[in-house]
């Protein structure tokens, strides 16, 4: 990858349709130009994946310069590498011999030059990524199958997003984890939400707006204090509540009304339903809030 200028840095700020994450946007950018691994991590619903493919399609020069490989608790090595075809065993020879054995996303990345992401890395177990390990230190791929050896191509890219410690998602082990730069991508800031609801939801009134901008902030501290909820309210979620909110207020409902119905759905979302004190402290701050308006 040639050296980004300081007008790519400000290209890629400025059309990257998630805002308030420039600090994560300017070290992924900074890690990548060394030739790092990056991986974007923190609470679900704040982009990381939209920053990651729009990172990839910047620097590779479009959407098709990148193969995504979406993590899953099943996937194997036979996923991301590949290996023998299960079709090779057929008692059909052409069909045998059509299907001798398949490549992985990152094998058919590097054989046609494109760059990688893989999405909820830490959905999969550290198993899967075995094959990866000599190509992250040494820049090589044996392909046993192939019974070849594939070479990093300068300048490829290597992007993943994860949820640490999120239900449902694997540890990394130390040695994958030291083959990536973890950069963090939390909750965007007041001002900045309030910024984009005015440009999402223009009509939506001011007070509705701030209730909303205040049931995210006070999940949030509830989160990080002492997780007695599992996240806080993403941005999604609080794009989703100021839309639900102006749809609902225009077709006659009571602002207050709008704005507890639009908090108690997320509220189910960000707390943990087999918690019932969890779900009924989401649901107190949505009250609570909403007797406000």
């Amino acid at each position: 990858m040639a050296n980004l200028t300081t007008d790519d840095y400000l290209k890629i700020l400025e059309t990257c349709r998630i805002k308030g994450q420039d600090e994560p946007i300017l070290r992924s950018l900074r890690y990548i130009e060394l030739g790092y691994q990056v991986i974007l991590y923190g609470p679900p619903g704040n982009g990381k994946t939209s920053i990651a493919e729009h990172i990839l399609t910047y620097l590779g020069g479009g959407p098709d310069s990148f193969i995504k490989l979406e993590a899953t608790e099943g996937m194997s090595e036979y996923q991301v590498v590949g290996g023998f075809h299960p079709l090779a065993m057929s008692a059909d020879r052409q069909l045998a011999e059509r299907f001798v054995h398949k490549e992985g996303a990152l094998t058919r990345a590097l054989r046609t030059n494109k760059n990688l992401l893989i999405d909820e890395f830490t959905r999969a177990p550290s198993s899967a990524y075995s094959g990866m390990f000599l190509l992250l230190s040494h820049g090589v791929l044996p392909l046993e199958f192939a019974e070849t050896i594939l070479k990093k191509p300068d300048g490829w890219i290597l992007m993943a997003t994860a949820n640490f410690g999120d239900e449902g998602t694997f540890k990394l082990s130390d040695a994958l984890k030291r083959r990536f730069v973890p950069i963090y991508v939390g909750y965007a800031s007041r001002s900045t939400e309030n910024t984009l609801l005015r440009a999402i939801t223009p009509g939506l009134n001011e007070a509705t707006v701030n209730a909303i901008l205040e049931f995210a902030e006070q999940t949030r501290m509830l989160w990080k204090k002492d997780r007695s909820l599992p996240q806080g309210l993403s941005t999604d979620g609080v794009i989703k509540m100021a839309r639900y909110c102006d749809l609902s207020i225009r077709q006659g409902s009571d602002t207050k009304l709008a704005f507890i119905d639009a908090a108690l759905h997320q509220g189910v979302i960000i707390a943990d339903e087999t918690d019932p004190q969890s779900v009924k402290l989401a649901q107190e701050l949505a009250l609570d809030i909403g007797k406000k308006l």
